[in-house]
């Protein structure tokens, strides 16, 4: 199983996520974690409108500047601020919109948001006044689930969203993820071959 240095509780997203029958008819597809905000640089709990901060937007250029020369047929984002600002910049460079599903946004740490997160990010923690992390998983993976579905776009498919989701796309998969891989904007291209799925950089 992937193991992370700053999180815990990976485990327990693994176990929500393979309770559930994933049988994508896609292949491939391309999975871009939004830019950096000033919370993820000082560690808070975000709130929705948390914006792309100055080295977020440089990110998030980079990483469309990466996806030019990718022929993009479905190009899906979470509406909240900072993964819909990263989309837009990815979606410019092909004069297309990005779909939006409110599915692929973060877990909704309601209680928490604007808060410092105090040592290792636990996700098997469920606060009072916060989405339970079972809630989270299934319709996460759920969204995951119905973007993959479609089994001929014209063109790659690509999910613009948040740590959280990747985590849970990680899990569905069943690939294995570096520490790396978490980066901010970092373009992951998730594979499958002979049934079992790789997820690499681009």
């Amino acid at each position: 199983m992937t193991q992370f240095v700053d999180l815990l509780g990976y485990e327990r997203i693994v176990e929500h996520a393979t309770a559930l029958t994933f049988a994508p008819k896609r292949d491939r597809f391309i999975f871009v974690r939004h830019g950096e905000t000033e919370g993820d640089r000082t560690k808070r709990y975000q709130l929705p409108h948390t914006p792309l901060n100055e080295t977020g937007e440089g990110q998030a250029k980079l990483a469309a500047k990466a996806l030019a020369q990718i022929r993009i047929g479905k190009l899906v984002a979470s509406p909240m601020a900072r993964a819909w600002r990263t989309a837009s910049l990815v979606a410019a460079e092909h004069g297309i919109h990005p779909e939006v599903d409110g599915a692929l946004s973060e877990r909704f740490y309601v209680s928490l948001w604007d808060t410092p997160i105090e040592g290792a990010f636990n996700w098997d923690w469920d606060p009072d006044g916060c989405e339970p992390l079972s809630t989270f998983v299934h319709r996460a993976a759920q969204s995951v689930m119905r973007i993959l579905a479609d089994d001929a776009p014209d063109g790659e498919t690509v999910i613009v969203a948040h740590g959280g989701i990747l985590l849970v796309t990680c899990a569905l998969t069943r690939a294995t993820l570096e520490n790396s891989h978490r980066r901010n904007a970092v373009p992951l291209r998730f594979s499958r071959e002979n049934g079992a799925w790789t997820a690499t950089p681009l």
